[in-house]
């Protein structure tokens, strides 16, 4: 059996992962050009599906991933995504301490 995996509007092939790190694997695999050197915890995936007469965009967890598998239309299309990178800015401006002895004598 496989799946497909759509990233960048291409897709591939691959076998159905048990757990969400080796789907992660299969991906970096299938799309290595696109997903060398990106963070593993930067990858995540997504079914399309129709809600309300609506297109939406659903996420799977890990958690969720083995009970997915197990309920994934034939031929149905697993979205590739990566998450923006966090950018830490630095440490919070600091501030100056207020001297207790102020004001303390009246």
């Amino acid at each position: 059996d496989v799946i497909t995996y759509r990233l960048n509007n291409q897709m591939m092939y691959v076998p159905p992962a048990e757990n969400f790190d080796q789907a992660v694997t299969f991906a970096r695999s299938a799309f290595e050009g696109d997903l060398a050197g990106i963070d593993k915890s930067r990858i995540s995936f997504s079914l399309n599906v129709l809600a309300n007469g609506k297109q939406s965009s659903v996420g799977i967890s890990p958690v969720a991933w083995s009970t997915m598998m197990s309920h994934l239309a034939r031929y149905e299309i697993i979205d590739v995504r990566v998450q923006p990178e966090l950018k830490v800015s630095g440490p919070p401006p600091s501030y100056r301490s207020c001297s207790s002895t102020e004001g303390a004598e009246k």
